[in-house]
């Protein structure tokens, strides 16, 4: 257990806690890295067409290796304010749903750095006020579950149907 004094502080009086602003800075630092440097246009490459990549001469195991312990660090930075801001010391409860949750954030903010940012501290005000309309409105405890699993479905209709349909005509046609 970590003891209280040791703990990651909230901001001021707010009742959050430093890790959102580590958070900020690690989306910023792999936007940047993502969209304004030679690795990141090398990793959307192997991301958009692997076998173009290989064709171009790309060290695809190498980078993806690379990206997968940058990944993996950046988790375990997650962890580690989880247990430091939140838990106090890690139990079985420490990963639940997590992954989850991630994939709904980088399915809503349709893989982009900064909309990832907005789309996860939306996505997080609501898990953390789950709590609160459950027992305000007093509606199920999956509620928040149910709700993510609709914005996700909702999200891949929304994907699947882009296109199809012509909604404007454009202008002389």
């Amino acid at each position: 257990p970590i003891p209280d004094d040791k703990m990651l502080p909230a901001i001021g009086n707010a009742n959050i806690h430093y890790g959102l602003v580590i958070g900020i800075l690690v989306c910023l630092i792999v936007w940047i890295l993502m969209e304004h440097t030679t690795f990141g246009f090398k990793v959307r490459m192997i991301g958009g067409n692997i076998r173009a990549a290989r064709m171009a001469g790309l060290p695809v195991a190498t980078l993806g290796l690379i990206t997968c312990f940058l990944a993996g660090g950046a988790a375990g930075i997650a962890g580690m304010i989880e247990i430091a801001a939140v838990q106090g010391r890690a139990n079985e409860s420490l990963a639940a749903g997590y992954g989850y949750a991630g994939i709904l954030v980088a399915f809503v903010a349709r893989h982009r750095g900064l909309p990832i940012i907005l789309v996860a501290t939306l996505l997080g005000g609501i898990l953390a006020s789950g709590g609160i309309l459950q027992r305000q409105f007093q509606l199920p405890d999956a509620t928040i579950l149910v709700f993510q699993g609709l914005v996700f479905i909702v999200i891949l209709f929304s994907d699947s149907l882009y296109g199809r349909f012509k909604l404007f005509k454009e202008p002389g046609a």
